[in-house]
């Protein structure tokens, strides 16, 4: 006779539902938005593209935190840890600057400069590239939007060396 075995599967409190994340990444967007327009840095034509972006981008990492720890798989991609790493900087940049005392409000989603985020998002790329197997986790979509927000975070930081401004792509 067969004993029955207890689950070993541990539940999370919160279970990731579709709606729940689709509400999270949209309400991320839209908070994005809204202080774009209450900057009043969204014209058209937008001369200001990369910089609006740059806030968006901001927004998802914050959310990237929560989504990610509320999946129930626990082995993800490359992208997701990128997600993960970059939500994760914004949160204790913010954490840290709220216990000084001195927490930006307008800038909650981009306490952290092109440069600096940029290169420490290419540390965690070179880092998990090393680290994990060339396998790796299939294509879901937060490791879609990881390896998204990671190349554009990448690519911000790295245009910061290059000589003169860019024409038509106004950073700040």
């Amino acid at each position: 006779m067969s004993a029955k075995r207890a689950s070993t599967k541990t539940a999370s409190p919160t279970p990731a539902t579709p709606a729940m994340n689709a509400l999270m990444i949209g309400g991320a967007v839209a908070f994005g938005l809204w202080q774009l327009v209450n900057r009043g840095r969204m014209t058209w034509p937008p001369t200001q593209l990369l910089a609006g972006l740059y806030t968006v981008a901001g927004c998802l990492a914050l959310v990237g935190p929560i989504v990610l720890f509320r999946r129930s798989s626990a082995d993800g991609g490359l992208g997701e840890l990128v997600w993960l790493s970059g939500g994760s900087l914004v949160w204790l940049h913010n954490l840290a600057a709220s216990l000084r005392g001195n927490l930006p409000l307008g800038s909650l989603a981009t306490p952290l400069g092109y440069q600096p985020m940029g290169l420490a998002v290419l540390a965690v790329f070179l880092a998990g590239w090393r680290a994990k197997p060339a396998g790796g986790a299939g294509w879901s979509w937060t490791n879609v939007v990881g390896w998204g927000l990671g190349v554009f975070w990448v690519g911000m930081g790295l245009t910061t060396f290059l000589p003169g401004p860019m024409t038509g792509l106004a950073f700040r």
